[in-house]
């Protein structure tokens, strides 16, 4: 796959070329992008996302319950591995998570290994060449790779999706300013302003997700 051209803001961002890292002058890092997650109108969740040159970073925030944080690694501008740590909602900053997962691409397979304080664990799913590994729970994360699908013209992605192991074919369609993204029966509708995501719907599920700016709380 070639390099993506166009950046996600603040989701995903491009990797600077050879030249200009060495004649630009350092870019400051973009603030990073809130939503809320609301189901029939009740807030639910929040996620808080970062785009580096190098690493998409998202905080998922579950109030009163949990935090779990994902790192996705880009490779000039392509998704890759995936890491997942999950938090008492309340942990400090400088906590260890209580549990890691990290997602591997390795050809045609994928190596999941699962790490606590007391064990490391580590099994190989097989999944397909070029499977993008994807936080089920984050609808930014799914939406970013459907930003990435339309930049790079792809009708469909193969994801492999954290919460059950299986890789499947997400479609991608492209209506205006709208990206539409299925996969395993989850319809998402993403809406982007100047590639800006401002939106993203599940009507099945009645979740709706939007950028805010009010930090969560315990953040």
């Amino acid at each position: 796959m070639h390099r993506v051209t166009t950046c996600v803001a603040t989701l995903v961002l491009c990797a600077a070329s050879a030249l200009g890292a060495q004649t630009a002058p350092p870019t400051p890092p973009a603030p990073p992008a809130v939503f809320a997650y609301l189901v029939a109108g009740d807030t639910t969740a929040f996620e808080v996302v970062r785009g580096e040159p190098d690493m998409v970073r998202g905080v998922f925030i579950v109030p009163e319950q949990l935090r779990i944080h994902w790192d996705q690694e880009l490779m000039q501008g392509v998704p890759g591995s995936l890491m997942l740590g999950y938090f008492p909602f309340d942990a400090r900053a400088e906590a260890r998570p209580n549990r890691e997962v990290d997602y591997v691409r390795r050809a045609d397979s994928v190596v999941v290994t699962a790490r606590d304080p007391r064990s490391s664990q580590s099994v190989v799913r097989p999944s397909r060449i070029g499977a993008v590994p994807v936080f089920s729970s984050s609808m930014t994360h799914l939406a970013s790779v459907a930003y990435y699908a339309v930049q790079q013209r792809l009708r469909t992605v193969p994801l492999f999706l954290s919460a059950s192991g299986k890789t499947v074919d997400a479609a991608v369609q492209l209506f205006g300013d709208e990206i539409w993204i299925t996969a395993d029966g989850l319809v998402l509708q993403t809406v982007w302003n100047d590639g800006v995501l401002v939106e993203m719907r599940v009507p099945s599920q009645e979740l709706v997700v939007k950028r805010v700016m009010t930090p969560p709380p315990a953040f």
